[in-house]
């Protein structure tokens, strides 16, 4: 008889076509794992008991020191259903970008997303998100989230951690675009509610080796070529207890919220971007520039522009765009001028309401 860490390794479940969905994207998800063995059950159980049933799930160790792998072997023993189970274990610790990385390489679906071994998703996750996906081209998206404790039980509505997600989407509904929002704070929450296509991925590149940002760097670098879509509806449970990334603060999030910032910046001095809809100073001559004059990203109280001449110190590297004069001419408007006008005036009817 094989033991549990033995299974681990070798196991793969074998699909059965017939279980399978109607024809469309296949969908592969990625779990990396490390000391959850407390809740990576529940987070495979939500993965295979979707109602739109996905086409591949890729769980790799990173190293876990507890029970991780024998629960792991355990949730999987014995499943006969429609889904394509791969398991893998790091050759060292590496950390959750580099598992996510290693999962992502295994993947062979066309629509990649990831769910973090403390989470779960909702049943309905996957026929909410197919159904709202554009029928072909590259895509990122999203859903809304709910909160659960350490022990599975949902949030009070009061609890400071849902109070902040009502407060970042209320924010959000005063932005153009969802891109304007995400440069605000990460709406998204966490890299385990990202689905995105295997055409974005390689054009995108990994998972950035930050421990507090990764997600949101993968989203703002991912909007440069494609709009983000937001799927309404609480489709995934995000967990908060002591150890997760939530709940954190200090001079981390900042160095690294400030460094993913500096490379969208940097990627938008370069140029018109595929994304017609990005915020950018070429597609939204006026609101672009009042918006960073007067919002601050989610890591810091200062306004975005001024994050941006501390990041740029030097004159040969400061995007010409911080240094002219704010003018709403000589630039390619992308959604079209009205569009850049109504942002603005969508902000005014917000501060004073008729």
């Amino acid at each position: 008889m094989q033991t549990p860490m033995l299974r681990f390794l070798t196991k793969s479940a074998r699909p059965q076509p017939a279980s399978r969905p109607p024809v469309g994207r296949r969908i592969s998800v990625v779990i990396p794992s490390y000391n959850h063995a407390a809740y990576i059950a529940q987070a495979i159980g939500s993965v295979l008991d979707q109602d739109r049933p996905v086409d591949e799930l890729i769980i790799v160790d990173d190293r876990s020191t507890d029970a991780s792998r024998a629960v792991i072997a355990k949730a999987i023993d014995g499943y006969a259903g429609p889904v394509r189970i791969l398991c893998d274990l790091l050759d060292r610790n590496g950390g959750a970008h580099a598992a996510i990385a290693h999962g992502l390489s295994k993947a062979s679906g066309d629509v990649l997303t990831i769910l973090n071994s403390d989470d779960a998703y909702a049943p309905d996750r996957f026929r909410a998100i197919h159904a709202a996906l554009p029928p072909d081209g590259d895509f990122i998206a999203f859903t809304g989230v709910d909160f659960m404790d350490d022990s599975g039980a949902r949030l009070a509505e009061d609890d400071p951690v849902r109070v902040w997600y009502r407060d970042v989407l209320g924010q959000a509904g005063a932005c153009p675009t969802i891109g304007f929002a995400l440069l605000r704070a990460n709406i998204a929450v966490t890299s385990g509610n990202l689905v995105f296509s295997r055409g974005l991925y390689k054009r995108v590149g990994p998972f950035a080796a930050y421990r507090m940002c990764h997600d949101w760097d993968f989203l703002i670098r991912c909007m440069v070529h494609v709009e983000p879509i937001f799927v309404p509806g609480a489709h995934l449970r995000y967990r908060t207890h002591l150890t997760n990334t939530l709940k954190s603060t200090g001079d981390l999030m900042h160095s690294e919220g400030s460094a993913a910032l500096k490379t969208y910046l940097a990627l938008i001095a370069r140029g018109p971007t595929a994304n017609r809809l990005a915020p950018t100073p070429e597609n939204w001559p006026v609101y672009f520039r009042f918006f960073i004059a007067t919002y601050a990203p989610w890591f810091t109280g200062q306004p975005i522009e001024k994050v941006a001449r501390q990041l740029f110190p030097d004159l040969e590297t400061l995007p010409s765009w911080l240094s002219a004069a704010p003018v709403a001419g000589g630039f390619l408007t992308a959604p079209t001028p009205e569009q850049d006008a109504l942002a603005l005036r969508r902000v005014v009817d917000l501060l004073m309401p008729r």
